[in-house]
């Protein structure tokens, strides 16, 4: 954790960054339709090369059966896509809580944005652990910084893969839950003697609009007919064998890499005091090398050996000897305790690494849906328990639009009025220009829906 702390402390930038990004894609993936609509409106308002620049050019393409120009309909469409999405009445709120509760999953939710932030604050700190790791064999032969570039990369891609891989799991999971309770209740059925039918969806395509049309079909049935399976009607496992043998490969190589990576820096410390050692130690060889020469030169070398002998049994020569071997010693005890310290911490890593991947699995069951169309059912209720305080919601909503798309269209015309003016053109494109109180965006619902 310390080795992560300083890395992090020495990458200030790349983490705000990777936190900044974060919040942002949480918030993006929670908000989708409001970033859609701001998206548009950015779109549209923007200097030179906006679409109401672009749009308020085509003065001479004119709709004969609407009496709207082309420019004019182009805009109106654009807003109405999203006007259309929150075009809703009490009809609508009946069939998405029907839908859901047919589909079984009537009180899930989709993955909260709290929940986002914290899973993507535990893939940055798993991304920056693998980076640490991953930092000296990412690319061999390549400069410290590069390779530390390059392992932040592989990390969050790979902690990234990883997130995806169990969502997908966890939803796997929650579908392969509603299959079992499908043929549970099927096999019920049909030990009463009461079953009239093969297990399989009705032919017709059922979908949020037309959810009442199979009421009459048993639970299992409406059930089925709402999730996609198999033509055996079977709960599959595909996606969570895939990830699970992925954790483990990862949590297995990740550990195997971390005690490589210890072994290499301990081996590196003992070679680097060998280093110092002899560093320190060779002016006195060579000393001691042109002393027994000269000796050697006057007495003969067997006075020099004597002479050794001697100086060996005064100063003690086999207590240095002991002295080295128990420092050999020491130094082996303290190498094994870093050793067995650093592999159980690893282990303890792997185990927390293990963990947090089944804790996205356990996100993915408990969040999000697996019906064809329960999203889209869930977004149409919005949470809302009562029919008046949905009513109320969603008119808010559509006049938002409505006003937003109106101030836009106004925008476009007197842009496209500008540009005729300047162009001179015929005095029948002008009158129409002129006379548009007529195209304003209610009354483009009015042909919309037509």
């Amino acid at each position: 954790m310390e080795e992560i702390l300083a890395y992090i402390a020495l990458h200030k930038i790349e983490t705000l960054l990777i936190g900044f990004g974060v919040i942002v894609l949480a918030f993006v993936i929670t908000h989708w339709q409001e970033v859609k609509f701001w998206w548009l409106n950015l779109t549209y308002n923007f200097p030179v090369i906006g679409k109401i620049s672009r749009l308020s050019k085509d003065i001479e393409g004119f709709d004969e059966n609407h009496k709207w120009f082309y420019s004019e309909e182009r805009l109106c469409r654009d807003y109405y896509n999203f006007y259309e999405k929150v075009d809703k009445d009490s009809e609508s709120f009946d069939e998405a809580k029907a839908y859901l509760h047919s589909a079984g999953e009537l009180g899930r939710k989709p993955t909260p944005t709290l929940i986002w932030v914290m899973i993507f604050v535990l893939v940055t700190v798993e991304a920056f652990g693998f980076a640490y790791v991953l930092a000296g064999f990412t690319i061999p032969g390549a400069s410290e910084a590069t390779q530390q570039k390059g392992a932040v990369g592989v990390a969050a891609m790979l902690a990234v893969l990883l997130v995806w891989l169990t969502h997908m799991t966890g939803q796997e999971l929650h579908k392969n839950t509603l299959i079992k309770k499908i043929r549970r209740w099927y096999k019920n059925d049909n030990a009463g003697g009461s079953n009239w039918r093969d297990l399989k969806p009705d032919e017709q395509l059922i979908t949020i609009d037309n959810t009442f049309d199979d009421e009459k079909s048993p639970n299992y049935i409406r059930m089925l007919n709402r999730i996609d399976v198999n033509d055996k009607v079977k709960a599959t496992y595909t996606k969570t064998i895939l990830t699970l043998f992925f954790i483990f490969v990862v949590a297995i190589g990740a550990t195997y890499i971390r005690d490589q990576v210890l072994k290499q820096e301990i081996a590196s410390s003992h070679e680097s005091a060998v280093n110092i050692f002899n560093n320190d130690a060779s002016p006195f060889a060579d000393t001691d090398a042109a002393s027994d020469d000269d000796i050697g030169a006057l007495f003969g070398d067997a006075a020099v050996d004597n002479a050794k002998e001697d100086l060996t049994a005064l100063f003690g020569g086999e207590e240095k000897a002991a002295t080295e071997t128990g420092a050999t010693s020491n130094s082996s005890i303290i190498d094994e305790t870093n050793l067995k310290g650093g592999e159980a911490t690893f282990m303890i890593l792997g185990l927390m690494f293990v963990f947090i991947q089944i804790l996205g699995i356990f996100f993915g069951m408990h969040w999000d849906f697996a019906g064809r169309e329960s999203k889209e059912a869930y977004e149409c209720l919005r949470g809302f328990s009562t029919k008046s305080a949905f009513l109320g919601f969603y008119d808010r909503a559509k006049t938002h639009i409505a006003r937003t798309a109106q101030k836009q269209l106004q925008k476009l015309q007197h842009a496209m009025n500008i540009i005729n003016d300047n162009s001179g053109t015929d005095a029948e494109t002008t009158a129409l220009l002129r006379n548009n109180k007529d195209r304003t965006f209610k009354h483009y619902l009015t042909f919309e829906d037509k």
